[in-house]
């Protein structure tokens, strides 16, 4: 943030290392943290080629709190109302409709509206899910 810019990077980077250790969170539930983690750090990490592995558990709890939380708060209930989302590498189904499978990874970012993710999905729901993301 602007705020917290130093003078120099040399300032700033200083200002970092000032607060490095603070073991105090966001105010916000840990799902909502894990979506924010994930799905961000796709946004930086795809566009540079670099690949990361998250761990299981911490994809399908973001995808699964996506699913169930309104547009209007940035989640992706009502999409999954028209399709039903199927994750190869998880025992995940969740949804009504036609399917649209992939890895839990790229269901949460297509579901979190990062349409790069489409072209890693299968199955008769994928451009239902397009037209909705």
């Amino acid at each position: 943030m602007e705020r917290e810019r130093g003078a120099s990077p040399q300032e700033t980077l200083e200002r970092l290392r000032q607060v490095a250790s603070r073991t105090s969170t966001p105010p916000a539930p840990l799902d909502s943290r894990l979506v924010e983690e994930i799905v961000h750090g796709e946004d930086i990490r795809r566009p540079l080629g670099l690949t990361r592995s998250y761990p299981a558990e911490a994809v399908d709890r973001s995808l699964r709190l996506q699913t169930r939380t309104p547009a209007s708060f940035g989640g992706a209930k009502e999409i999954v109302a028209r399709v039903r989302l199927t994750a190869a590498d998880a025992d995940i189904s969740i949804g009504d409709g036609p399917e649209v499978s992939g890895t839990a990874l790229s269901l949460l970012l297509a579901v979190s509206g990062r349409r790069v993710a489409l072209d890693d999905l299968d199955g008769p729901g994928v451009a239902a899910l397009a037209a909705a993301v």
